[in-house]
């Protein structure tokens, strides 16, 4: 079977279950999802074929029945499917990505995505959570957020850090991870062991916090050498502190790929573990608990 037709049969197994509220729309999503499947490198007038193609494309992305949520429905029940029949645990990879549209002038709707607010530097905003299997079968999709940020505000760095210090974690950018995290726990399917694995940015303390509430797995990159309880921590008073005097579990070699400022290396690593209880720092107006976590 050729790679297009293997395609064209994925997209209508996947979307078979579409329920955009019009039998038409329906049939349009899987057309549409066909010719960008078999062509997944063009612009949309390319990978339709033709005109008329091209402006039903377009009608099915303007019309409010298709949105986002009600396209990827089928995908992700689709992807729960694959995760309950896997036969291992699940990892989910949390990741932003940015998608600049500088050049697109007449584009409303736009928000910013560097430190400022030039029209060149502006597009949207996408955060993304992928199940994997454990040697790295990509799932699907399980969570997936798309926002154009607001003007950033003219202050300097002390104003930005009260500001932030006063604003809700709901109403922060870093919400993201939140959201991401309980969708995942919620489309999950029973039974399945599920560990979101994520970069530093994600280490805050609603995270951790919010993870604990949801019994959720996780395995973060650390940001900070964080603060712990003592009596919790095996008389520590550091995380760091805490993995060296946990005992090796083994050593290992990785190889850390390059990059344009980095040499490709090769790097030797011990594997330590540690059960800690996280102190909160302090929040303006806002109590928070200890966390426990695993290292």
């Amino acid at each position: 079977m050729e790679a297009g037709t293997e395609s064209v049969e994925w997209v209508r197994q996947e979307f078979a279950r579409a329920d955009l509220s019009d039998k038409r729309l329906d049939r349009r999503l899987v057309k549409t999802a066909e010719y960008l499947a078999q062509s997944p490198g063009s612009p949309i007038n390319e990978a339709c074929g033709n005109w008329a193609s091209t402006q039903a494309a377009y009608r099915l992305f303007n019309n409010a029945k298709a949105s986002a949520a009600g396209i990827l429905k089928p995908h992700w029940e689709a992807t729960a499917a694959r995760m309950a029949g896997c036969g291992g645990a699940v990892l989910v990879m949390q990741d932003t990505v940015f998608f600049s549209y500088g050049r697109h002038v007449r584009t409303r709707g736009l928000g910013p995505i560097g430190k400022s607010n030039a029209a060149h530097d502006r597009g949207l905003i996408m955060h993304n959570a992928l199940a994997f299997t454990t040697s790295g079968v990509p799932l699907g999709i399980v969570s997936q957020s798309i926002w154009a940020r607001g003007e950033i505000p003219e202050e300097d760095y002390q104003e930005k850090i009260e500001r932030l210090q006063v604003t809700a974690i709901e109403e922060k950018e870093s919400a993201k991870w939140l959201i991401a995290l309980k969708e995942t726990v919620e489309r999950a399917p029973a039974g399945v062991p599920v560990v979101t694995v994520a970069d530093r940015e994600s280490d805050f303390f609603e995270f951790l916090t919010r993870a604990q509430d949801l019994q959720a797995h996780y395995l973060i990159r650390a940001r900070t050498d964080r603060k712990l309880v003592p009596e919790d921590s095996a008389g520590c008073t550091r995380m760091l502190e805490a993995l060296s005097d946990a005992p090796a579990w083994g050593s290992m070699t990785i190889e850390v790929p390059g990059n344009g400022s980095r040499k490709a290396r090769t790097a030797a690593i011990e594997v330590r573990t540690a059960e800690v209880t996280i102190q909160p720092h302090r929040a303006v107006g806002r109590p928070r608990r200890p966390a426990p976590a695993s290292l």
